[in-house]
C-alpha cells in the first residue's frame, strides 16, 4: 500500500500575530514538531506551503525527505490546501494520504499509530475525542474525486458532515489531536 503523509502549512496565521510556524513551541518551531513526527515513518511525505515558506524555511530541519509544493490559491481556505495534497496523490497513484495540521504539535505516535493501522472498510479514518474530529485524517484514494470539489475553509469535514457514514472514528482519550495553536500561548 503507497501511503502519503502530508502536512497543511500554507494558511494565513489570521488569529496569530506573526508566523505561528515558526513560534516557539516548547523550544522548537511549531512546524517542527509534525516534521519530526511524520520523520518517523517511511511512507513518502509532502509539505504544502504558501508563498512565505522562502522566508521562513531555513527556522525547520529535518525536511529534505519532505516533497515541497506551494498552494497557490491558499487565501481560499484550508481546502485548498487539502486539494493541492489531494491532486498530488491522486496523480502520484497513492493508495491513501494521511493529513495533517501544521500547527498541532501534540499528536503521538500512538493516535498516528490507531488511524495508520484500523482494520477498516470506509475510506476516512480520523481520531475523535469528545465527539470532537482530530488529526490526523486518513484518506483512501476512492475519495480522492470528491475532496477535490470541496471549497472553503473547512477541509475534510464538510465530506464527514455530508456524509458520516464515510468515517471510522476512532475514540481517543487524550486531548492532544484536537488541540491546535491559534494564538501564541
Amino acid at each position: 500500500m503507497k501511503i502519503l503523509g502530508v502536512i497543511l502549512a500554507a494558511g494565513l496565521s489570521k488569529r496569530f500575530k506573526g508566523n505561528k510556524l515558526i513560534y516557539n513551541y516548547n523550544g522548537k518551531p511549531l512546524l517542527q514538531w509534525t516534521i519530526d513526527l511524520l520523520n518517523q515513518y517511511d511512507f513518502d511525505k509532502l509539505l504544502v506551503v504558501n508563498e512565505n515558506w522562502n522566508e521562513i524555511e531555513n527556522h525547520f530541519k529535518d525536511y529534505s525527505n519532505f516533497k515541497i509544493i506551494y498552494n497557490h490559491e491558499y487565501k481560499k481556505g484550508i481546502s485548498s490546501s487539502v486539494k493541492t495534497a489531494i491532486q498530488y496523490a491522486l496523480n502520484n497513484n497513492y493508495d491513501k494520504t494521511l493529513i495533517f495540521l501544521g500547527d498541532m504539535p501534540l499528536i503521538t505516535k500512538e493516535t498516528v499509530e490507531k488511524i495508520l493501522y484500523q482494520n477498516t472498510k470506509k475510506p476516512i479514518v480520523a481520531p475523535y475525542y469528545q465527539g470532537q474530529k482530530g488529526f490526523p485524517t486518513l484518506i483512501d484514494k476512492q475519495l480522492y474525486k470528491n475532496v477535490l470539489d470541496l471549497s472553503g475553509d473547512a477541509g475534510i469535514k464538510q465530506i464527514i458532515y455530508k456524509q458520516p457514514e464515510l468515517v471510522e472514528k476512532i475514540e481517543i482519550n487524550i486531548s492532544m489531536s484536537v488541540f491546535d495553536i491559534d494564538t501564541p500561548l
